[in-house]
């Protein structure tokens, strides 16, 4: 089996792909990112593909059973379409399984709304792809809050976007081994997990 992982030089990417390369060995992991030199430390073979470039992924998944789309970073109406490049190009080259790294969050009344939105028409495209399918929602990535901490602590207070909500952390580490484990366990086929950890004040 082998697997691609896109924005495999991003900090989810590479996550992802270093778990994968524990459960499947790194001959059966294939990233793919903008500039390649910049996933070129992962040890992998890396494919140059823009999520702008539809022709890029015919190249990039070519002989690859399952892909991992990381949601791209670009205005929310703008990633529809990026996202559509992957998924047409996944189904014209045989691929089989598809995954998304989606969010959590309302689709309505919140300044993340747009992207929840821009997240859930994805979620469709790949639902109605015709292939084997599995849909991650992650939630507040713990490590950000981590690194301002010391700022935190002079302020006297914690604050991120979740206001006066409850915070469900998860690591970019957790997110990388259940990500693996979706994209080669068959049983997590049509399943859309909301990958977060338990809400805490």
């Amino acid at each position: 089996m082998k697997i691609a992982v896109t924005s495999a030089s991003g900090q989810l990417g590479s996550t992802i792909v270093k778990e994968l390369i524990k459960e499947i060995g790194k001959d059966n992991v294939v990233g793919i990112a903008r500039t390649p030199e910049n996933a070129k430390h992962l040890g992998i073979e890396i494919r140059k593909a823009d999520y702008d470039n539809r022709q890029d992924f015919d190249k990039a998944l070519q002989d690859i059973d399952a892909v991992l789309l990381v949601s791209g970073m670009a205005e929310p109406q703008k990633r529809i379409q990026q996202h559509r490049n992957v998924i047409e190009a996944a189904k014209s080259n045989g691929v089989k399984k598809i995954v998304y790294t989606s969010i959590v969050g309302d689709e309505e009344k919140n300044a993340f709304s747009p992207v929840v939105q821009s997240n859930r028409q994805t979620e469709k495209d790949v639902q109605n792809s015709g292939l084997n399918w599995c849909i991650g929602r992650n939630g507040i990535y713990i490590e950000p809050d981590l690194e301002y901490i010391d700022t935190y602590l002079k302020e006297g207070e914690i604050r991120n976007c979740a206001g006066d909500g409850k915070c469900t952390y998860t690591s970019r580490e957790e997110l990388g081994v259940a990500y693996a484990k979706i994209l080669i366990e068959e049983k997590h086929n049509g399943q859309v997990y909301n990958l977060v950890g338990d809400p805490i004040p």
